[in-house]
């Protein structure tokens, strides 16, 4: 076989070099050039009839009129397929271009090009003969095409944003992008600064489902500004930069044929059906297809008559931006919208996370999402106010189970910070007891004190057996039966210097529980990376054969790793309900101000997601509020069926956790042996984990 190149495909490639584009609306080509690959292998034509609303923006793609398309939609729209792969369609076969497509990760560009890129090259005829046919050319993360131009599936770095020019850069799912790439800026800017070489023929294009929160809870659209988003950072901050395009139906009563938007303000949940706002009449699902197939985009400035004229002046910019939401979509039904939003809010409610409302309100839905309560309502003398008039370490009515947390403090301060909660059906909760221990007087608790040293002194620990896990309490019906705590959680983490020499004493502790079979109502906490998506993820870490031991982990203690913001979503939830129920907070009077202060003082940043503190004051309450809740998720408390619940979470009168008078010889009796109701036979009960 040759070597050589025949002249007839030297003339060939020559000839792709030399060619001038081709004028033709960007929609029309990748309508004529690009094939669909669907998830189970159909391979059909890309039609702009079934996204009817990506037609406009695929064609301001190709226009010298802008620098940078926006589209802001919600999953199922087709965006990424239209905007994406047909764009790229488009510069194969009718403008070439150098290009560079950015994915959110290294893994996921790899399965972009293998799934997507490398799928719509092979079933497109017209696309394939395009490819350079040398072997080197082409790889996962790189594509040669006979005309020389390139293109690139990458993934947000600097080294990949600020260096090479590209006339085109597409980047996708642009709000779960980091915000800030190596110091340089959001992948935005960076990669719109890339294009600039190409002047009006240069390219940028961000997509994205809405990913990040409103950073403004008392925000108003401003009159005459009807389609601008919210203020929040990502995709919906680019698209207030544009010419704020929005999707519009006209009704189709005859009687009204007035232009609205299909937006959540305009759907009914109860129905599952979008409406009219003007004469309120409900639109069948049947109708969506003919009403997206006559839609338009109307930009900010701008509005529809009757006979859909548009009149008016739009906004000076080179960006063309584009926002619809969930009812158009059109791979998401209209019932599936309103089942996902309401099991959404069952979970909030059962819960108090709002992880699964804001993904829905996303990406289903096309939303930025509102944070439920911001942290600008809460305040400590709110909470004090409604402070309820109980018994302090008292058990009150309602209380089926007690959970008792504990924070570990270093420092010149050594302490053990102790708060035991109780729990009832759904989750209401009431705080119950709150103490430090900070010294020890030996084990009968007749010997000259000690501060304790939980970094340094094993011994310390075990104070945590006997002062809290064997604790109980009276119940408040005054009938001298007893409730013991069913389970604790324990941070590992402590706090300033001797950190790593806590976490391997509470290993320890608990290699000494599990000799005493008490191991199954103990659970070691630690707070999570950032980037976590779980509020609870079971580990058990094992350093052996690390030249760099940071702990006694062996790989058989169980560490809980927490997703520490969504769980004090969780509690600032609780908190925030002002009427008891289901996930509400019992709050007694007899804890002072400084309680209250401390549960409140951490700030959510509202476009991040992430709580802090804003100084030095103490939050031992409300990360102790946060463990209690971590421990009653460990049980599967959240699961319970209250109206036929286990024996450990019943009612006082048949609950077996419950300590008879007999039984309270000691103060702290121990809860690992108790007694059933009077006239049942005795038996150890623990709760099941």
């Amino acid at each position: 076989m040759s070597n050589y190149a025949s002249a007839a495909a030297i003339r060939r490639d020559v000839a792709e070099l030399i060619r001038p584009p081709r004028r033709v609306r960007v929609s029309q080509a990748v309508a004529e050039k690009m094939k669909v690959v669907a998830g189970d292998g159909t391979v059909r034509d890309w039609s702009p009839d079934a996204t009817p609303y990506m037609v406009e923006p695929l064609d301001c793609m190709g226009s010298r009129l802008y620098d940078a398309v926006i589209f802001a939609g919600p999953a199922r729209t087709g965006k990424t397929n239209a905007l994406v792969d047909g764009y790229v369609a488009y510069k194969i076969t009718c403008d070439p271009g150098d290009g560079l497509i950015v994915q959110i990760s290294e893994e996921k560009a790899r399965e972009f090009s293998k799934k997507r890129i490398d799928r719509m090259l092979v079933n497109s005829p017209e696309l394939a003969a395009k490819l350079s046919p040398r072997g080197h050319d082409n790889n996962v993360h790189d594509k040669t095409f006979r005309a020389g131009n390139y293109l690139g599936i990458k993934w947000p770095s600097k080294n990949v944003l600020a260096s090479s020019d590209y006339q085109f850069v597409l980047i996708t799912d642009f709000d779960r992008l980091p915000i800030n790439i190596d110091g340089e800026g959001d992948a935005f800017t960076m990669g719109n600064k890339r294009t600039q070489t190409f002047g009006s023929t240069g390219m940028t294009l961000a997509e994205s489902s809405p990913g990040r929160e409103v950073t403004d809870p008392d925000w108003r659209r401003p009159d005459g500004h009807p389609h601008m988003a919210p203020p929040t950072t990502g995709i919906l901050d680019l698209f207030n930069q544009g010419d704020r395009r929005c999707w519009y139906w006209q009704c189709p009563e005859l009687s009204c044929r007035q232009w609205f938007m299909p937006v959540m303000e305009n759907f009914n949940l109860q129905s599952a059906r979008a409406f009219c706002p003007h004469c309120g009449g409900e639109i069948s699902p049947a109708d969506k297809r003919k009403l997206n197939l006559a839609g338009r985009w109307l930009p900010e400035g701008c509005e529809f008559t009757l006979a859909g004229e548009v009149i008016g002046t739009r906004r000076r910019t080179r960006i063309a931006s584009f926002w619809m939401e969930g009812p158009a979509a059109a791979f998401q039904s209209w019932p599936s919208l309103a089942e996902k939003l309401q099991r959404a809010e069952d979970t909030f409610a059962q819960t108090g996370s709002q992880e699964t409302l804001k993904t829905v309100t996303n990406t289903d839905w096309g939303r930025p999402y509102l944070h439920r309560r911001a942290a600008t309502q809460r305040s400590s003398q709110r909470l004090m106010d409604r402070a309820e008039q109980t018994e302090r370490r008292t058990v009150p009515e309602g209380v089926r189970f007690l959970t008792a947390s504990v924070d570990v403090q270093g420092g010149k301060d050594r302490r053990f910070v102790v708060q035991v909660q109780g729990w009832g059906a759904n989750r209401e909760m009431w705080v119950i007891d709150r103490f430090n221990i900070k010294e020890d007087k030996g084990p009968n608790n007749d010997l000259p004190p000690r501060q304790i040293s939980p970094a340094t002194h094993p011994e310390d620990w075990d104070l945590l057996t006997r002062d809290v896990l064997q604790r109980s309490y009276p119940l408040a019906d005054g009938s001298e039966r007893r409730m013991p705590i069913a389970a604790m959680g324990v941070d590992t983490g402590g706090e300033g210097e001797g950190e790593e020499s806590v976490t391997s004493q509470a290993y320890e502790w608990y290699r000494r529980l599990a000799r005493e079979g008490l191991q199954s109502r103990v659970f070691l906490l630690k707070g999570a990376s950032s980037k976590t998506t779980n509020r609870v993820r079971k580990t058990e870490p094992d350093n052996t054969g690390r030249k760099s031991r940071k702990s006694s982990a062996r790989g058989d203690v169980p560490l809980y790793l927490l997703g520490t913001d969504m769980l004090k979503d969780a509690v600032v939830a609780m908190m925030d309900r002002d009427d008891p129920g289901a996930g509400y907070m019992h709050i007694p009077s007899w804890l002072g101000r400084w309680w209250y202060d401390e549960l409140t003082y951490e700030i959510r940043d509202p476009a991040t997601g992430k709580w802090s503190k804003p100084g030095k004051r103490a939050n031992e309450a409300f990360d102790l509020c946060v463990y209690n809740l971590v421990v009653f998720i460990l049980l599967k408390a959240e699961r319970i069926n209250w109206a036929a619940p286990p024996a450990w979470a019943d009612e006082w009168d048949r609950n077996l956790l419950i300590l008879m008078p007999s039984e309270n010889k000691s103060s702290e009796p121990q809860p690992q042996a108790v007694t059933q109701a009077p006239r049942r036979a005795r038996r150890v009960i623990k709760p099941r984990i």
